[in-house]
């Protein structure tokens, strides 16, 4: 568990929430498909021979953090026992002066073709991981060393400095290690890691532009590091947030209250330019042309319609994105995060998993074939591993942390999936259920199931309302005449004393809305319609007979019905729209048998309404 003095919201002890339905049944399917399929040996050949190969390093992080994460919910012994394993091993790849890294001693810090803060990076977040998993003490003294080593070569000359490293973005790429040397900071106080973390701030993580200074002026992300040749542009859009996760852990180590203002600033202009009805962004047109074809910043939200768009919204985007939201949540607990973490989870990332658990969508697409395409993979014995399917996971594996958390009062609910919740108290536990069919529905049970030891004096059940919520309602289940509403994109505080048996009903509208194309740099995006139910994107798909692409009319909602899912989603929905009726469901749904069947979310109008 992480517990930061200047969080809001924090992780509840491992296990404490546990998730059912869909969102559990998919996170079996990725441990079983990924997590315990890939070789973690093979993974960690590629620091074992320094094998030297561009980027390779940053496989067994990623796969090591989503596999920790998804373990200490389940608590899978098999899932366990792998992770052990690889850890041990890595570990023993350490050099006595702490290095651990792909490239040889002379390449380094500029190694494998740029690639090697960018690996030690996820070797750290792999460490740092299984030590909150596991409370090894070698795996933080691990991490600390690297962090140690690191300093060592990166800073002001006559050491390197980072903005002259990475392989395409000017440091960005490599600056991002900022994130797991504060968190090294945080646990073990380690002077090197400060000094580390302070210089990569200060540095402004760009030889280009200080993407810091840049987001404080007010720059849009898709500008920063312009230098007026689109081929050569910068705005690499994962890599850039993770330098402003490494911000948030800057704040929790100072306290600079400026670096938490400006990654909030960032989120701000990621949320209104480039964050779509999916849940993510980043495209390979109009704007920026340059190296990472399709994960780049690029007026997405407004772009999102645009027929020269071909691959867009990668999965890693989307995860850093969902991260980023995580993290400024735990720091501020404003509602707004916790609503744009259910709608890349419910949309964006349960849509990218393919049926045998094995892949992560490269690149998700409002309208087409569930894409196979990748821009960088590897084979690992067998086992085609992408960098989304190695990230995909960790999208996947938050879902419980944020889903329900601790306050320092009580606990937030942000996630009204049916689960069961064990909160720590003073001597023993409160145990919670909650029961719903949402997201197809707007009701939900809640009830404390059981109370070990002395009860709370007060327990504080915080009870997110969604931005789209409308009549927000809370009754007590005893006396449902007492009822208590609640506005929009707020917390509800229920407060008070709790005893067994306590039982609350919340009930809420959940609005079928209607959505125009954003009418970016292209007319020929223009006339296009989408439909959003809460937080959720719906979707017409070829399995029902009609050709998704069929236009249709851009009239009014007259009627509309909610059933279940026909394809092992969410739900499955009948719309009157104009006087037609058209059939549609969830967008995770739509496509999902990976054949080469067809799915639209934006719908072309009729001609005669161009």
């Amino acid at each position: 568990m992480r517990l930061y003095g200047k969080d809001i919201f924090f992780e509840l002890p491992p296990a404490s929430v546990q998730l059912t339905g869909i969102l559990a049944d998919k996170t079996r399917l990725v441990t079983d498909g990924t997590l315990k399929k890939i070789d973690f040996y093979a993974l960690a050949d590629y620091f074992r021979n320094t094998a030297d190969m561009f980027a390779t390093g940053e496989f067994w992080g990623k796969l090591m953090r989503a596999a920790c994460l998804i373990c200490g919910v389940t608590e899978d012994r098999e899932l366990r026992s792998i992770i052990d394993r690889a850890a041990e091993d890595m570990m023993s790849l350490q050099t006595p002066d702490g290095c651990i890294s792909t490239c040889p001693a002379h390449t380094q810090p500029r190694g494998s073709n740029g690639s090697d803060l960018w690996e030690r990076k996820y070797a750290l977040m792999g460490l740092l991981s299984y030590y909150e998993l596991t409370g090894s003490a070698r795996a933080l003294e691990a991490a600390r060393r690297l962090v140690v080593y690191t300093e060592g070569q990166v800073g002001l000359p006559p050491k390197t400095p980072i903005t002259q490293t990475g392989w395409a973005f000017c440091g960005i790429e490599s600056s991002s290690i900022l994130e797991p040397v504060m968190r090294v900071y945080h646990l073990t106080g380690e002077p090197a890691a400060l000094s580390l973390g302070t210089y990569i701030v200060q540095s402004g993580c760009c030889a280009r532009e200080n993407i810091f200074a840049a987001i404080q002026a007010g720059k849009s992300p898709k500008d920063i590091g312009w230098n007026g040749v689109a081929s050569e542009s910068i705005a690499k859009a994962y890599e850039m947030m993770s330098c402003f996760e490494g911000l948030c852990e800057y704040y929790r180590a100072t306290e600079d209250p400026d670096a938490l203002h400006t990654a909030e600033l960032f989120w701000d202009k990621v949320m209104e330019e480039e964050i779509t009805l999916l849940g993510s962004g980043g495209a390979d047109a109009p704007f920026n042309l340059g190296p990472g074809t399709g994960e780049q910043w690029n007026y997405t939200r407004f772009e999102q319609t645009n027929p020269d768009i071909d691959l867009m919204m990668e999965t890693c985007v989307t995860v850093y994105w969902m991260r980023l939201c995580y993290l400024l949540l735990c720091l501020t607990g404003n509602v707004k995060y916790a609503d744009e973490l259910e709608k890349s989870l419910y949309n964006a990332i349960l849509g990218a998993i393919r049926p045998d658990g094995a892949f992560f969508e490269y690149f998700p697409r409002f309208n087409g074939a569930r894409n196979p395409k990748v821009n960088y993979s590897f084979n690992i014995k067998g086992f085609d591993l992408s960098c989304c399917t190695a990230n995909g996971p960790t999208g996947l594996g938050l879902a419980p942390y944020f889903a329900v958390m601790g306050t320092a009062d009580g606990i937030a609910v942000n996630l009204y999936e049916t689960c069961t919740v064990r909160v720590p108290t003073q001597d023993g536990f409160v145990t919670l259920e909650m029961v719903s069919e949402y997201p197809r529905v707007g009701m939900v049970r809640l009830f404390v199931k059981e109370i070990t030891g002395a009860a709370p004096e007060t327990f504080v059940i915080s009870l997110r309302v969604p931005a789209f919520a409308e009549d927000f309602t809370l009754m007590d289940a005893r006396n449902p005449a007492n009822a208590v509403k609640a506005k929009s994109g707020t917390y509800l505080r229920l407060a008070g004393n709790i005893t067994e048996g306590d039982a609350w009903l919340i009930a809420f509208d959940i609005p079928l809305v209607k959505h125009n194309a954003p009418h970016g740099s292209n007319r020929a995006g223009d006339n296009y319609i989408a439909f959003t139910y809460g937080s959720l994107l719906l979707a017409r798909d070829s399995r029902d007979g009609v050709d998704p692409m069929t236009p249709i009319s851009d009239g009014e909602i007259t009627d509309y019905r909610v059933e279940a899912s026909a394809y092992g989603g969410y739900l499955c929905m009948t719309v009157t729209v104009g006087g037609e009726r058209l059939k549609l469901i969830d967008y995770m749904s739509a496509g999902n048998a990976w054949d080469g069947g067809t799915f639209a979310a934006w719908l072309p109008k009729l001609s005669s309404e161009n």
